[in-house]
Parts: C-alpha cells; sequence; structure tokens
C-alpha cells in the first residue's frame, strides 16, 4: 500500500516513523510518502492560503496548489482513495478504517486555518473524514491517527496476526480488561477466573466484560455488532444489574408565557389530564403532577379526579381509574419536587421541554443514555406558549424541540407528551 500526505507542515509527522508504522514501513508493507504544500505554490512567498470570498474571519487552502500536489502524488494505476480531514467531515471509525485498508494508494490532504477551498472536495475527494465532534488546529493529527488505524491492519504489520480480530471494534464490541504480572500490586489484584487456567471461563469473563463495557461506555455500538444466543443471555442479565431511573411528568399552567410572552396562568383541560395520564402509566412513570396555582382550578381538577378515583368513573373505566389514580396536582414546581424528595429521599433531575431552538440542548438518545445512570427524573411539559425562560433555566437538561418531516411543531402538548415519552422510554433502541 502507498499512503500520501499533502500537508502545509510535514515535520509534523515524525511519530510515524516510530512502533508500528515504522516496522510496517521497514517491511515494505507501506509506502509513506509525505508532500509539502508549498512546494507546489507559483509565487516568491509560497502562498498556499487566501481570504474568503464573501468575507469572514480567517484563511482558506487555495485549490491550485493542491490541484497540482494531487496530480503529482496521484498513482492512476491504482485507483486510490483520497481523503480530506476535516471537523465537517463523516466520522471516522474501524469499519471505515477496514474499507481503507483494502485501497491500493492513500492520499490524505490536511485542511488548515478555515479549511479548504470546495473545489477540491467537489473534484478529488472520495471521502471526507473526522475524528469526532471538536476542532482542532488543522488536520494533520487526525490523518496521523488514520494512518495508524489503517497501517495495522494490513497483514503483517502486527506480531500476533490474532491481535486485530480481537482489539477493540473488531467485533463491533469494546475490548475487554487487559492484566499482566505481578498479580497483586500495592493491594489490587488480578480477577481470579485469569489466574485459574480455564480457557473456557476465561473465554466466557472476557466476553462479559466486553459486552459490559460496551453497554456501559457506548451502548449504541450494541445495535450493530454481531451477538450470539450465549451474548444476548450476558447482556440481559447485564442490563438487569443497571440502576433503573424513575421518571414523573409535570403539566405546568403556571408560570407559562401567553402569545405575547407575558407571563400567566392557564386553565386546565380534561383531555390533558386523560391523555398525559394514560401514557404516563403506559410508559411506566412513577407520576404525573398537575401545577395549577389558581385554586378554583384546583377544586375543578379535585373533581374531575374523584370521579375517575374513588367515583362511578372508577368502576365504569378501571383502567381509566388507574391511570389517572397517577395525578396529584400541586400549587407550584417547586411543591412537585418536594414531594418528589420526600418520597424517594433524592432531589429529581429537571427536564424542560419547549418548542423554541435553544443552546445547550440534549437530544433525546443521549437523554436515554443520561436516564441509564439511574437516579430521578421529573419531565416539564407547559402549557400556553410555554414554559418560562427562568423555569428553563433551572433545568438540568432542556430536550431538542420535537419535529416532523417539516418545520412545524406546533403540536398539543398531550400529543408532543406521548412522543416526548416514546422517545425516552419506549420500546428499546440498544
Amino acid at each position: 500500500m502507498r499512503i500520501d500526505v499533502l500537508t502545509l507542515f510535514p515535520e509534523m509527522f515524525v511519530p510515524l516513523d516510530e512502533s508500528i508504522v515504522k516496522r510496517a514501513r521497514a517491511k515494505g508493507l507501506v509506502d509513506l510518502q509525505i508532500t509539502n504544500i508549498r512546494d507546489f505554490t507559483t509565487d516568491n512567498y509560497h502562498t498556499a492560503d487566501d481570504r474568503l470570498y464573501g468575507g469572514g474571519a480567517g484563511m482558506v487552502l487555495k485549490p491550485e496548489p493542491l490541484f497540482a500536489a494531487i496530480s503529482a502524488v496521484q498513482q492512476k494505476d491504482k485507483n486510490p482513495y483520497i481523503i480530506i480531514t476535516s471537523p465537517a467531515g463523516e466520522v471516522f471509525d474501524q469499519a471505515k478504517a477496514k474499507e481503507l485498508a483494502q485501497a491500493e494508494q492513500l492520499i490524505f490532504i490536511c485542511g488548515h486555518y478555515e479549511g479548504i477551498d470546495q473545489r477540491v472536495e467537489d473534484t478529488f475527494a472520495t471521502h471526507v473524514f473526522s475524528l469526532g465532534d471538536f476542532v482542532l488546529t488543522g488536520g494533520e493529527l487526525p490523518a496521523m491517527a488514520m494512518i495508524d488505524a489503517v497501517v495495522r491492519l494490513q497483514p503483517g504489520a502486527l506480531g500476533d496476526a490474532t491481535s486485530p480480530e480481537e482489539e477493540s471494534f473488531a467485533q463491533g464490541l469494546l475490548e475487554y480488561p487487559q492484566y499482566t504480572r505481578p498479580a497483586v500490586f500495592k493491594g489490587l489484584g488480578v480477577p481470579e477466573v485469569l489466574l485459574a487456567g480455564n480457557h473456557e471461563e476465561i473465554r466466557k469473563w472476557r466476553r462479559e466484560q466486553s459486552l459490559e463495557r460496551t453497554l456501559k461506555r457506548r451502548p449504541e455500538l450494541l445495535k450493530e455488532a454481531f451477538l450470539t444466543k450465549e451474548d444476548t443471555e450476558m447482556l440481559a442479565i447485564l442490563k438487569s444489574k443497571i440502576p433503573d431511573s424513575r421518571l414523573w411528568i409535570a403539566l405546568v399552567h403556571y408560570p407559562v408565557y401567553n402569545k405575547k410572552k407575558e407571563i400567566i396562568n392557564t386553565s386546565i383541560t380534561n383531555l390533558d389530564l386523560h391523555d398525559i395520564a394514560r401514557a404516563a402509566i403506559t410508559f411506566g412513570l412513577e407520576g404525573f403532577y398537575v401545577v395549577q396555582l389558581i385554586e378554583s382550578q384546583r377544586e375543578m381538577i379535585a373533581e374531575l379526579l374523584k370521579h375517575w378515583q374513588i367515583g362511578f368513573g372508577s368502576r365504569y373505566n378501571p383502567n381509566r381509574h388507574e391511570a389517572l389514580n397517577l395525578v396529584q396536582q400541586v400549587e407550584s414546581l417547586v411543591a412537585a419536587v418536594a414531594e418528589i424528595v420526600t418520597k424517594t429521599g433524592e432531589t429529581p433531575k429537571l427536564i424542560g421541554t419547549t418548542a423554541q431552538a435553544r443552546e445547550g440542548m440534549i437530544d433525546y438518545e443521549k437523554m436515554r443514555t443520561e436516564m441509564k445512570k439511574g437516579g430521578n427524573y421529573l419531565l416539564l411539559l407547559g402549557t400556553g406558549w410555554g414554559l418560562t425562560d427562568e423555569i428553563l433555566d433551572t433545568c438540568e437538561y432542556v430536550l431538542r424541540p420535537v419535529y416532523g418531516t417539516g418545520s412545524y411543531n406546533h403540536l398539543s402538548v398531550r400529543s408532543a407528551a406521548s412522543i416526548i415519552l416514546d422517545r425516552l422510554k419506549g420500546e428499546k433502541r440498544d
């Protein structure tokens, strides 16, 4: 395999003269060439960048030297993959490393400054890769990481032929913990199963550890991993040991906004009580608080609940009785939190909802992951035109708005409640 790197800073690639990459080059498995983009500039100052059209901060790598450099290193008979490193790229992973490892030639173009003229990507790039959701000074470090990941997959690059198959991600899972001598160090011992010499028990232990580590650290990998019947049985046991989170829901009538963004108290709606209560029991919530400041409104709620909780409605429709038994009314959000503390001894983390975009919002998959850590959570739903900014500012989390196929997101609060609960507590997605 031939690997070419186009960069403004060739001296940064000294680390590739060490360790596995060095050995692979010495064995002739990889031909690594580092090319300075400035060698293909045409002015006396070796200018490789210029200002942005349309204005804006920073500089962009010019197309002329890059077109020339790519043409110079491209091996026409090898159908090369041409990779641009960019924070705007697709996230690089082990599957992509395996794909690149099959190529005859790789050409890495290291972005710098504000990026690369788009015409380079449009003309040449077969892949645009990022290491993750963060920004580095340039594309050199990502290129080195990707090159290392690809080179170690070349046959003969590693001393033990089985090493690539046993590493993290090779089978879609994170690798199990590793131990070496001494058996006890500073009072910390090696797991007994590894010392006993029973190879089948060691295999099972390692697989279980791999599954547990993946479940805790990267649960999304389990969606694509190949799992045997033994694996699924191990996972079921591991999941049963994870502390369950407890979720309450609160329908807030005060304080909320009206259309003019004035703080108001809204009136209750019979359908909201019924439908949110039914959703709450469907998704296993601990309780449903109705936050209502006005006494006359609370009296009306009490009459409605009486009918379904202890009156004729409880006998006529036992299912509705079961759902509405979750409902409790309180005068304030503070009172709802206090009741949860009294019941559990733990203050719930507040999850805010809003139809408006807001900085620092969390998506539903990440919220599910947070809730897997256990603890108490209180989901807040605003009536009227939504929860006030003061309430949202007190929330540990604020969920992204519920969107469908377009930009319209003016759902009723009871519809939004069902969608949000399904995303947070519905059928398992892992």
